[in-house]
């Protein structure tokens, strides 16, 4: 496996780590009490983790470096 392939699992982990996360407290998951965030600003950090990730993965998945 190369390192680009390695790299893009990792942010797939994290990725689906933190959008599992924000679709529990969407659906009223008790994680206030488990962060230490209230609701509302946890899913606008969830919400920032989750575009940045996919900014990542699209940059790095896009990018024509060597194997």
């Amino acid at each position: 496996m190369t390192s680009k392939t390695v790299t893009l699992k990792i942010l797939d982990g994290i990725f689906v780590a933190f959008a599992l996360t924000l679709l529990l407290v969407l659906v009223g998951f008790p994680l206030d009490e488990l962060v230490g965030m209230p609701p509302r600003e946890f899913e606008g950090f969830a919400l920032f983790m989750l575009f940045g990730l996919l900014s990542l993965i699209h940059a790095i998945a896009s990018s024509d470096s060597a194997p």
